[in-house]
């Protein structure tokens, strides 16, 4: 069976009159075409028909906006992750399927500007960890705790050496968000190959796995 996996930076949908995920879904669209030099304030509000009150209401600058780019995505993520793997086997498949939905669903889309803006935001991440990891950190606690839970279930069944849950997600997710970053700096301006992300993403779970198994 095929999984399906989510995609981490995925553009919202924006009902119609909130002005907030409006100014997200636009963001996307400006990395998709231009990367982070086509991300400007003034671009976004031309983009979304908007004044800049109506922007400086909801953000105090840039860095916010990328910052709620990210909260949003991750927070979808996450959220689907959790669907897919409520529906694992145990703990080890569904760590399976989120070490390697991160990496095929952040590389294996077909177009430009997706690899585009894949490697604009992972420009941006590596940037906002030094400089505002507070709020990125918020951004990224629901996909943490959820690869937590699931090796604390991994540990309670056998399956994975005792160790602090909390601390594995984050080496875990930190192992492969880097790597992940790397390649996609590396291709910023070429088309993702599917099949070579899936077996990256296979040699980062087969690493991960031998070093939670007990």
């Amino acid at each position: 069976m095929t999984t399906a996996y989510p995609p981490l930076f995925t553009a919202p949908e924006a009902p119609e009159g909130d002005r907030t995920l409006l100014l997200i879904r636009t963001a996307y669209d400006l990395l998709d075409e231009a990367g982070l030099e086509g991300l400007t304030i003034r671009a976004v509000l031309a983009r979304a028909g908007l004044a800049r009150r109506a922007f400086y209401e909801r953000f105090q600058g840039k860095d916010d906006l990328v910052l709620a780019v990210f909260d949003s995505s991750l927070r979808t993520a996450a959220l689907q992750f959790r669907d897919i793997t409520a529906r694992c086997e145990g703990p080890v498949e569904a760590l399976r399927v989120i070490v390697t939905g991160i990496v095929v669903g952040q590389l294996g889309q077909d177009r430009l500007g997706a690899n585009r803006r894949g490697a604009a935001l992972s420009r941006e991440h590596l940037r906002l960890a030094q400089t505002r990891q507070g709020e990125l950190n918020s951004a990224l606690e629901p996909l943490l705790d959820l690869i937590a839970g699931h090796v604390a279930d991994g540990i309670s069944g056998g399956a994975f050496r005792r160790a602090d849950p909390q601390l594995q997600a984050r080496l875990v997710y930190n192992l492969v968000s880097t790597t992940v970053h790397t390649v996609l700096l590396a291709e910023e301006e070429g088309i993702p190959d599917r099949t070579g992300r899936e077996e990256l993403a296979g040699e980062l779970w087969e690493f991960c796995r031998r070093a939670l198994a007990a």
